[in-house]
């Protein structure tokens, strides 16, 4: 009887253990609806919202800006982890060196990037949807070129509605053309991929709407066959190009890799990735040359 009333004390104290821990955590945590975005330029450009596809928020430029004349761009791909692992920095600056545009995932706000950067890259659009204890997690992209507009926007993750993020950019090019840059971070936690599709599809708008030459890339979370073949689907339907790696360091689970390239009127002149210690994620390291 003794032996019972102790355990039932037990258990009441581990369940308002987790009740309280719960609490805490949801109270901890902040959802931005709609996504929370930071835009940079330099020199400070002016943008107005236009009109909004789904769950993607847009901007436009109410300026012309000068075209891109360089034929090649040489772009780094890479999830941060947070930064929670040691020398993520001085390794963020050696690959960072003589890039045109860094793709960035899982990137705090506290780490304040684009202002480290701002005297190599111009623009910086960053783009979060939750905050835990005022500290956000988001995706960023850093760009030596200003965009004549840009979008993000979020989707929920079905279990624990902590929301992933993508986020583009479109630059101008000459005759009129335009590189679109699509960075993207796919829902993790769900195990029949329907939402995950519907981000992915989201995104793929952008896609569907851009006539020239474009990057999309970031952390898909392909952890499995089923997000494969969505993302083959869907790399098929709208004519993009995988891009493979010369040394392939990417980080798999269950077999799969979980960071992509896609490309499409662009031509890989080189592609590698690099082991680290400074992320759970290998960066993936590129350079591209516009198609003829």
């Amino acid at each position: 009887m003794m032996f019972k009333k102790h355990a039932f004390k037990f258990i009441t104290f581990l369940v308002l253990l987790v009740v309280a821990i719960a609490g805490y955590l949801f109270y901890s945590l902040t959802i931005f609806s709609p996504v929370n975005i930071h835009f940079s330029s330099t020199p400070n450009l002016t943008y107005h919202p236009i009109k909004k596809q789904d769950e993607l928020m847009c901007y436009q430029a109410e300026q012309p800006l000068p075209e891109i004349t360089q034929k090649t761009f040489r772009l780094l791909v890479w999830n941060l982890h947070k930064g929670q692992d040691a020398g993520w920095q001085e390794t963020l600056e050696r690959f960072a060196q003589e890039r045109d545009v860094l793709l960035l995932q899982e990137v705090l706000n506290t780490q304040e990037l684009a202002a480290q950067y701002s005297s190599r890259f111009s623009t910086a659009l960053y783009a979060s949807a939750f905050a835990y204890l005022q500290q956000q997690s988001g995706v960023e992209i850093l760009s030596q070129f200003a965009p004549h507009f840009y979008c993000a926007g979020a989707k929920s993750e079905p279990w624990i509605r902590i929301p992933k993020v993508g986020a583009a950019m479109s630059v101008p090019l000459a005759h009129g053309q335009a590189l679109l840059l699509v960075n993207v971070h796919l829902i993790n936690f769900e195990m029949y991929p329907t939402a995950y599709e519907e981000q992915l599809r989201t995104l793929m708008q952008l896609v569907a709407q851009h006539q020239g030459p474009l990057v999309l890339s970031g952390d898909f979370n392909s952890w499995s066959g089923y997000r494969m073949a969505i993302i083959r689907k869907l790399i098929t339907e709208f004519g993009l190009v995988e891009v493979s790696f010369a040394q392939d360091h990417r980080l798999r689970f269950l077999g799969n890799p979980l960071d992509h390239v896609f490309v499409r009127g662009l031509n890989v002149l080189n592609a590698t990735t690099e082991p680290t210690e400074s992320s759970d994620h290998a960066p993936l390291l590129l350079e591209v040359e516009l198609a003829d």
